[in-house]
């Protein structure tokens, strides 16, 4: 199939005689297995073959089907990095009561979003305590007297997300920084059930009873900061929080994908 074919001429996206896309041929096999396999089992016909193997998605498709990012242009990249460190309570929105959130939280939120290349519904599925710290291999306390700020490790504990399990990742400090003042001054909050693994955990993006929401995050915090004044079009050493030990994560030291 083409873009065009079996539509209305004004009905269709792209230009017209195009194949379609990865995703559509894929659509369009799953609605035909879909489709015979209801008609074998309401024995409206004989079951003569097996829909899942006779039409399933062919491998050079499956291939070319995921996500597509978009590659954020490094001046972009840089505003967004300058106005994520320098936020502050002019620039998020609040009701005539005050500020929906303190500013430690949406802070917080913005810097893992800068540095932990995390998807916005695994940023707010971390958990309290999801930053730790090591010098040398071994624990260490973010304020020891004895250890340069610059010499620690930030480590960044990750829970089960869509495409793996657990695992830990080094990030920036300013990261661990950022979470660790949320923690200190964010509210109790009760135990809340995490679906995708069935435990019952503390959140650490909540506040009221309540986890932030990915629109929050993605067209609020982020947003903001891509329109926060006075935001420099580029900046020299836009990556230069990623140049510790932190930045071994490879998506803290690269430019980040659209989320």
């Amino acid at each position: 199939m083409r873009i065009g074919d079996y539509v209305e001429r004004n009905a269709a996206r792209g230009v017209f005689g195009d194949p379609v896309s990865p995703s559509t041929k894929d659509g369009a096999l799953t609605a035909s297995r879909a489709f015979f396999r209801d008609l074998q089992e309401w024995e409206w016909i004989p079951r003569r073959f097996d829909p899942g193997r006779a039409l399933e998605t062919p491998r050079s498709i499956r291939a070319l089907l995921g996500p597509n990012p978009r590659v954020i242009a490094d001046e972009v990249w840089a505003k967004l990095m300058w106005a994520g460190i320098n936020l502050t309570s002019e620039d998020l929105p609040s009701a005539s009561s005050g500020p929906r959130y303190p500013l430690e939280l949406p802070r917080a939120v913005a810097l893992t979003w800068l540095f932990s290349g995390q998807r916005s519904d695994e940023i707010r599925r971390l958990r309290i305590g999801c930053v730790r710290w090591q010098y040398d291999g071994a624990a260490v306390s973010p304020d020891a007297d004895d250890v340069l700020a610059r010499d620690a490790v930030c480590l960044l504990d990750v829970p089960t997300h869509k495409t793996g399990t657990s695992f830990t990742k080094p990030v920036d400090p300013l990261l661990g920084q950022a979470i660790e003042v949320w923690q200190s001054v964010r509210p109790e909050q009760p135990v809340m059930l995490d679906a995708k693994t069935g435990e019952r955990v503390e959140f650490l993006f909540a506040y009221r009873a309540k986890r932030v929401s990915k629109d929050y995050i993605n067209h609020t915090t982020i947003r903001r900061c891509a329109r926060r004044p006075g935001s420099p079009p580029a900046m020299s050493g836009a990556r230069s929080p990623a140049t510790g030990p932190g930045a071994l994560s490879p998506a803290s030291s690269t430019t980040p994908t659209s989320r």
